[in-house]
């Protein structure tokens, strides 16, 4: 398994950069690249923080709460925006504790994801391509923390290190 180990390190991190590519993608650029040329290029010009402010969700569970109670809303649409909002970091709080030692300590990865949702929720603000949602924060980190639990379970099922056997009671029985 040792022999493994600087592939598993490398695929790791190869995998921790596909998956923000991905996260920025999803997040970020939902449309098409032709609509973001069009956007940034008629749009943005136009667009005021203050704009983004009236459209933002500053009140936490809000948006949960209208997805929860709301009949009109598409299921699928309620639980896509939903579930897929925690399923996205989910990969950010397994890969970074099991790429940096630095990440083992659950409050550090946890401050990474919500920093991350935040920086993804303020970019939406300031450009206008998208509306920023406390909610996506709560949901984002619920997701990095549900990440951590699944590090941390494969993480006991399989220890790094092979358990040392107690050579002086095995030495000690008569043979």
């Amino acid at each position: 398994m040792q022999a493994y180990k600087p592939f598993i390190k490398k695929f790791s991190w190869v995998l921790l950069l596909i998956f923000l590519l991905v996260l920025t993608k999803v997040i970020l650029f939902k449309g098409s690249p032709r609509y973001y040329k069009n956007y940034f290029r008629t749009t943005y010009h136009n667009y005021t923080v203050a704009e983004g402010k009236r459209k933002a969700n500053f009140k936490p569970f809000a948006t949960i709460k209208l997805f929860y109670e709301s009949r009109r809303l598409n299921m699928e649409y309620k639980v896509s925006n939903l579930l897929g909002n925690i399923l996205l970091f989910i990969p950010l709080g397994f890969l970074l504790p099991l790429l940096v030692k630095r990440f083992r300590n659950v409050f550090v990865i946890l401050l990474t994801g919500f920093l991350l949702s935040l920086f993804y929720e303020c970019t939406q603000l300031v450009t206008g391509i998208g509306v920023f949602d406390v909610d996506d924060m709560i949901l984002n980190t619920t997701g990095t923390l549900i990440g951590i639990i699944i590090f941390y379970i494969l993480k006991s099922l399989f220890p790094n290190k092979p358990q040392a056997t107690n050579n002086i009671a095995a030495s000690a029985t008569p043979n």
